[in-house]
């Protein structure tokens, strides 16, 4: 998640609306995650990626790809974050535990691993 001492962004849509950084990830998939779980939970959030491709690392600011909400949606999407954040600190980590945002979940034993690619054979 975002650096406490980074100062957060605000954006003013067209339609009026003002969108607040909440966070920044470092990567689209994390991103993604966040959108997805601020979503589900019936906050709409916009990607912003400030990633520079050019490299294969990132530059600070950058590296960045930030998450916005609105800000009528900032303080509940805040705190839903810290949830998320201390009940994922709470669970275990070991290679027996998949963990999702449902919670912990477990892998069976004769469980078959899915392919990255849908084109691979399994």
């Amino acid at each position: 998640m975002a650096n406490e001492d980074q100062p957060y962004q605000s954006v003013q849509s067209d339609g009026g609306t003002t969108w607040v950084e909440i966070t920044s990830v470092g990567t689209e998939d994390e991103a993604r995650l966040v959108q997805g779980f601020l979503d589900a939970e019936g906050i709409p959030a916009q990607i912003e990626n400030l990633k520079f491709s050019m490299e294969p690392i990132n530059f600070g600011a950058m590296g960045d790809i930030r998450i916005y909400v609105s800000s009528t949606d900032e303080q509940r999407a805040m705190e839903l974050l810290r949830q998320r954040d201390t009940a994922y600190d709470k669970l275990d980590d070991d290679d027996e535990t998949l963990v999702t945002d449902e919670g912990q979940a477990d892998i069976a034993e004769d469980a078959e691993a899915e392919p990255d690619d849908e084109n691979e054979p399994a």
